[in-house]
């Protein structure tokens, strides 16, 4: 197939292929190196909660009763 045979629009297309192939090519090669370099710091971070844990109603509803009782 020669491409200098080839209509105007489908080099233009031919074009657009290959410059949306070499970006997502970029975007892959850069993503890696990314994962490749925050993988390689050898800090563990800790997910920290900021969540109570739960608490049964009736008694925190009886607290909350008697502590008002109290307070009057």
């Amino acid at each position: 197939m020669d491409r200098k045979k080839w209509a105007i629009g489908d080099k233009l297309l031919f074009g657009l292929g290959l410059s949306l192939f070499g970006i997502l090519l970029f975007v892959l090669v850069v993503g890696v190196i990314v994962a490749l370099v925050a993988g390689w710091g050898g800090e563990k971070q800790t997910r920290t909660s900021n969540s109570l844990p739960m608490q049964d109603k009736e008694k925190t509803l009886r607290e909350r009763t008697s502590n008002s009782a109290g307070k009057r």
